[in-house]
């Protein structure tokens, strides 16, 4: 399968509702006591992360390889598809196995799929089994 142009997946489960309850209780701690600023600082740096985190992309399945970043603040994973030696799907999490460009040690590729929400888990597993079906663990 070719990729026209890069498929980006998002990690975006629970992330409205979690900035909805934020929110609401930032507004229910400030009616109790408007004095207390530092809870509302706290509460807008914390729904300013999970707008980031809305936005940030957490797997890029480019023509010939994937991109992993599982965290913010952590650098992506780039892994080319022909140094992936084979891919484990569970229900949960997606293991790929591959080959470090760097020092060429095997190293596992743990991608969770609780992150995403049904459309993405669907879209990304749909394009991973079948840019990837002839490494695929039974």
């Amino acid at each position: 399968m070719k990729l026209e142009k890069p498929k980006k997946i998002y990690a975006r489960r629970f992330v409205i509702l979690r900035l909805i309850i934020l929110i609401v209780a930032a507004i229910f701690l400030y009616e109790i006591d408007p004095d207390l600023w530092i809870n509302f600082v706290v509460f807008i740096f914390v729904i300013s992360v999970l707008i980031i985190r809305y936005f940030m992309v957490y797997v890029t399945i480019y023509e010939n390889s994937i991109t992993f970043r599982p965290i913010m603040i952590d650098n992506n994973i780039n892994v080319p598809f022909d140094l992936i030696k084979s891919i484990k799907y569970e229900p949960k999490r997606i293991f790929i196995n591959y080959t470090d460009e760097m020092d060429g040690k095997e190293s596992t590729l743990t991608i969770s799929l609780e992150k995403l929400d049904g459309n993405s888990k669907t879209e990304l597993l749909n394009i991973l089994k079948t840019v990837l079906k002839d490494k695929t663990l039974l």
